[in-house]
């Protein structure tokens, strides 16, 4: 297991991200959704109108949020109560519907099996250690229903923590953070998912895959 002085990636993890909703520092968008997240849910809502969506690791909420503009049914879970803090409070303010804010932790979902039709992940499992990917995977396929969908925005090694790096992982701020290459993607995917979309966002911003998946049937 990766430590951080006498901390686990995951433990220190957390107590970044207490830090970084208490303080609202921490260089990430608050109320502008990935456009690339965007256009695989107006994708999607042609395919599964006012279907249930859940968004793992929502933050601020602001992917939750455009997800409910755009007619989803939506779930959106985080385990820092300041996070779901301030995401409600968005809500509330913007006076969103079919919407609900729950605090919760991707390895250990409450929900039943096959609960929703989309499951969206913006940012969470590129937290995760290498050896925790298999549980987070079996974490997300038991929630989702046969033949829904995933989308996914992960770190590729062009961002810029990683530029130049000798290592695929990351500490920064006490945070733990790992990129993928594009193999690590398909490898640990497309065996219960079909890639439909899988793209690279560069320039100023970018290093993030964004790849949107249909679960396989055979995997139902």
């Amino acid at each position: 297991m990766e430590h951080i002085g006498m901390l686990s990636a995951r433990e220190a993890n957390r107590r970044y991200f207490r830090e970084a909703y208490r303080t609202a520092e921490h260089g990430w968008a608050v109320d502008e959704p990935s456009p690339y997240a965007v256009n695989y849910l107006k994708q999607l809502r042609r395919l599964v109108p006012h279907g249930k969506l859940l968004d793992v690791g929502c933050g601020e909420g602001r992917h939750s949020l455009d997800a409910a503009r755009l007619g989803f049914n939506v779930t959106a879970i985080d385990y820092e109560p300041l996070a779901l803090k301030r995401a409600r409070q968005t809500a509330e303010v913007r006076h969103a519907k079919r919407i609900t804010f729950r605090r919760a932790d991707v390895f250990r979902l409450p929900f039943a099996d096959a609960s929703f039709d989309i499951v969206l992940d913006y940012g969470c499992l590129h937290h995760q250690r290498k050896a925790d990917w298999p549980a987070y995977r079996a974490s997300v396929l038991r929630v989702l229903k046969a033949q829904g969908y995933y989308v996914l925005s992960v770190f590729s090694p062009k961002f810029r923590l990683f530029r130049g790096g000798r290592r695929p992982w990351h500490i920064a701020y006490g945070a733990y953070r790992r990129c993928f290459t594009r193999r690590e993607i398909l490898e640990l995917f497309s065996r219960d998912w079909e890639m439909l979309s899988i793209s690279e966002e560069r320039g100023e911003g970018g290093g993030f895959w964004h790849v949107l998946m249909k679960r396989r049937v055979e995997a139902a």
